[in-house]
C-alpha cells in the first residue's frame, strides 16, 4: 500500500512510499531522531533524499543521517544554488567563513547597535534577494550561458549523469573520478567553522555586534556547515546527487527534470552541469535560504478517474513572487490529476498565506498534512481550513504531544482514496 508519512520530528521530514520506491523529503532538525523514526517504519533504503533548502529544520537532519544510521540512499536531490559554492565550501571552506566575516563587517555598522532583530533579518533577506534578483538579471541579459534543464539535455528519465567539476574531478556522479573527501578533511572543514564563530562572539564581547546581529551571522556559518556536511556525505558514502536549480527557473518561468511520473520538480530545473561560481557575488548572497526559492515538488498521480491523488511538496515555499507573494509562478502539469494530498506551506506560518490560494486556484486539496514549527504556528488562514480536510503532528494550540501523521493510498476507484491516522485537528 502506498503511504504518505510526516515524521514526528522537530521540523519537517515526509516519508512517501509510493510506485515500490521510497522517498524522504526534508529531515528535521535532528539525524538521531530522524533515523529512530526511519527504523520505527522499517526504512533501510531510500531511493530518493531531497533536501528542500538548508534551513536547520528542513537540512539539519540530513548532515550525517548515513553515519548515523545503517540506511542506505540512491540519490540525493540537492539545490541547485549549493553547486556554485561547493567547490570552496569543500576545498578552501576558511576562505568562506572569512568571506562572511567580512561581509559582517562592512554590512553591520550600517544598522543601530540596538537595532530590532526582526528588522534586522528582514533588511538581511531583502539585501540577498536584491541582490541575486539584480546578478539573474544581468545574466538574462547578457544570456551567458545555455539553457540547461534536464528535458532539453535529453535526460527526462534521469539516466544522465550529474556532477560539479572541481579542478578537473568530478565529485557526487556516477562514473570518472571523485574529490576524496576524508575524515581528517571533515574535522579541518568543523574547525573552520567553529573559529568562525569564536570569531562572531570575540565581536560580541567587544560590543562590535549586538547578540541578535551574531545570532543571524553564526546562522549563516552553520548554514554554511549544513551544506558542506550534506554533500560531503553524499561524497564519502558513493551516493549519486542531481540539482535542481531554482536561479534557472526564476529566468524562464519553466521547470524541467526529475523522474516524469514519479517525482518533478515544480520551481526548477535539473542541471546537467551546475552553474559556475557567480562573479562578484559574497557567500552571505550566495548561501542565505529564502524561502520563495525553497523547491517544491510533485509526486504526480496519472489516474484521475480513480480519483488517485497527487501529492505536492511544498517546503516553505509561498508558491508565488512579488509583494506579499501575490503572483502565483504555480503551473499545474498537464495530464496530472488535480486532486492533491499537500504538505502546508512553511508549517502553517501566515507568512505564506498566499499559497493556500494560489494552490486552490490549479487544484482540489483533499487533505493539507503540517508538521514542525514553532509554538506561533499554525496560522489563522491555515487554521480556517475545515478541520476534516487537515492533519497535524503536533498542535501547540490545542497542546497535543507530537506524533506521526500517516496517510495511506488505497489503490482502488472509490470516492474518498486515503486512510489518514493521527491527531484530529480542533485548532
Amino acid at each position: 500500500m502506498d503511504q504518505l508519512i510526516a515524521l514526528p520530528v522537530s521540523g519537517d521530514a515526509f516519508l512517501l512510499r509510493r510506485a515500490d520506491r521510497v522517498i524522504l523529503v526534508d529531515g528535521g532538525r535532528s539525524s538521531a531522531v530522524l533515523s529512530r523514526e526511519l527504523t520505527k517504519y522499517g526504512v533501510d533504503r531510500l531511493d530518493v533524499v531531497i533536501c528542500t533548502h538548508a534551513d536547520h529544520d528542513h537540512a539539519g537532519g540530513l548532515v550525517d543521517l548515513l553515519d548515523r544510521s545503517g540506511i542506505t540512499v540512491r540519490e540525493f536531490w540537492l539545490p541547485g544554488a549549493w553547486a556554485e559554492s561547493l567547490p570552496m565550501l569543500l576545498q578552501k571552506p576558511v576562505v568562506v567563513v572569512d568571506d562572511l566575516i567580512q561581509t559582517l563587517d562592512k554590512k553591520v555598522p550600517y544598522f543601530p547597535f540596538d537595532a530590532d532583530p526582526d528588522e534586522f533579518e528582514e533588511r538581511m533577506l531583502s539585501y540577498v534577494r536584491s541582490q541575486r534578483t539584480e546578478y539573474r538579471n544581468a545574466e538574462r541579459l547578457a544570456d551567458r550561458y545555455a539553457p540547461r534543464s534536464a528535458d532539453e539535455q535529453g535526460n527526462r528519465d534521469g539516466n544522465q549523469e550529474h556532477f560539479v567539476p572541481i579542478d578537473g574531478q568530478k565529485y557526487a556522479g556516477q562514473g570518472g573520478d571523485k574529490l576524496p573527501v576524508s575524515r581528517s578533511g571533515g574535522d579541518a572543514a568543523a574547525k573552520a567553522f567553529r573559529n568562525g564563530r569564536g570569531r562572531i562572539r570575540y565581536r560580541v564581547a567587544k560590543k562590535k555586534i549586538s547578540k541578535p546581529v551574531a545570532s543571524f551571522w553564526s546562522g549563516m556559518i552553520d548554514t554554511a556547515e549544513r551544506i558542506h556536511q550534506i554533500a560531503a556525505q553524499a561524497m564519502r558514502h558513493g551516493v549519486k546527487v542531481r540539482w535542481f536549480d531554482f536561479g534557472e527557473f526564476a529566468k524562464t518561468g519553466h521547470s524541467g527534470g526529475g523522474d516524469r511520473g514519479f517525482l518533478i520538480p515544480l520551481n526548477a530545473v535539473e542541471l546537467a552541469t551546475p552553474p559556475p561560481p557567480p562573479v562578484g557575488l559574497s557567500f552571505l548572497v550566495r548561501l542565505t535560504p529564502l524561502n520563495e526559492e525553497c523547491l517544491v515538488f510533485l509526486s504526480p498521480s496519472c489516474k484521475p478517474h480513480w480519483r488517485e491523488p497527487s501529492i505536492l511538496f511544498t517546503g516553505d515555499s509561498p508558491l508565488g513572487q512579488g509583494k506579499n507573494y501575490s503572483v502565483s509562478w504555480l503551473r499545474w502539469p498537464m495530464g496530472v490529476s488535480r486532486d492533491v494530498i499537500a504538505t502546508a506551506p512553511h508549517h502553517g506560518a501566515e507568512t505564506n498565506l498566499a499559497a493556500y490560494s494560489h494552490l486552490n486556484s490549479q487544484a482540489r486539496v483533499m487533505l493539507w498534512v503540517r508538521s514542525g514549527g514553532n509554538a506561533g504556528h499554525p496560522g489563522p488562514t491555515y487554521r480556517d481550513i475545515d478541520p476534516s480536510l487537515r492533519i497535524c503532528t503536533n498542535c501547540p494550540h490545542a497542546k497535543k504531544p507530537r506524533q506521526a501523521a500517516e496517510i495511506h493510498l488505497l489503490k482502488r476507484p472509490i470516492w474518498y482514496p486515503m486512510r489518514t491516522h493521527g491527531h484530529s485537528c480542533s485548532c
